[in-house]
């Protein structure tokens, strides 16, 4: 029997060519990355360098695991991503941006939730 109606990690329609995006919700485990992080690493085979959508909607909690997992593939990736646009109200986004930036050659930017479309066109642009 499930009890948990709402994915805490769902694909988006936006999802094409070199672009992932998702939506996280809720309590972010290392499940989550287990089922990430394949289609991460399948775009980047793709594509060589890509770009990541990442909503996060009250994600209150992210377990130390699924952070270890997410460092682990970011180090191990950190010159396969163009551009990452983060989009939430939490301020740990902003931090996070900031924590980040060094480990990669990426972009990363935060946007509100009310700055989606923003956020959709920042992360498709070509400019440096």
């Amino acid at each position: 029997m499930t009890t948990n109606l709402i994915p805490m990690l769902q694909l988006l329609e936006e999802s094409r060519d070199e672009l992932v995006a998702f939506r996280l919700a809720g309590s972010i485990d290392r499940h989550d990355y287990e089922v990430m992080l394949p289609i991460l690493e399948e775009k980047i085979k793709q594509h060589g360098k890509i770009r990541v959508y990442a909503e996060i909607q009250e994600a209150e909690e992210i377990s130390l695991k699924a952070l270890w997992e997410d460092l682990k593939f970011d180090f191990r990736h950190a010159g396969d991503f163009k551009r990452v646009a983060l989009v939430g109200n939490r301020r740990w986004l902003d931090w996070l941006t900031v924590m980040a930036s060094p480990f990669t050659t990426a972009k990363i930017k935060h946007f509100e939730v009310i700055d989606r479309d923003k956020a959709l066109d920042w992360v498709r642009e070509d400019g440096e």
